[in-house]
């Protein structure tokens, strides 16, 4: 997993964990990871669809956005998030924050990312 950031309108947005991640969010993060987008071969964070994950006395918070409004996978992609965090001991409860500031941009895409999804005949 990589950190990358995008142009937003004023500063710099940070894609993934940073230095004040814990090594329990680091897992989260990992965890994450693993869930494939449902409709292009990579994974939610390489999609950098994932923006924060914060875990707060077991209560943890994953802040995401979606490349488009009215996403026909909203819900199940949420559940995969919930259906792969809860079981994690340490972790009480999940919920997802959807926001849509920053704006998602292809530009949040590492460029092993972008090659990933040409190869897989996806222009981007």
């Amino acid at each position: 997993m990589s950190t990358n950031t995008a142009p937003t309108n004023t500063d710099e947005f940070t894609l993934g964990p940073d230095a004040e991640t814990s090594s329990f969010e680091q897992e989260l993060w990992t965890l994450i990871d693993e869930i494939p987008d449902p409709h292009i071969p990579v994974s939610l964070v390489e999609m950098g669809m994932i923006y924060e994950v914060n875990e707060r006395d077991g209560d943890v918070t994953v802040e995401m956005t979606f490349p488009c409004m009215g996403c026909p996978a909203y819900e199940f992609i949420q559940t995969d998030i919930k259906s792969i965090l809860r079981p994690v001991e340490g972790v009480e409860s999940v919920t997802i924050d959807i926001v849509w500031d920053p704006v998602w941009s292809k530009d949040m895409l590492e460029p092993e990312v972008q090659e990933k999804m040409r190869n897989a005949g996806i222009s981007l």
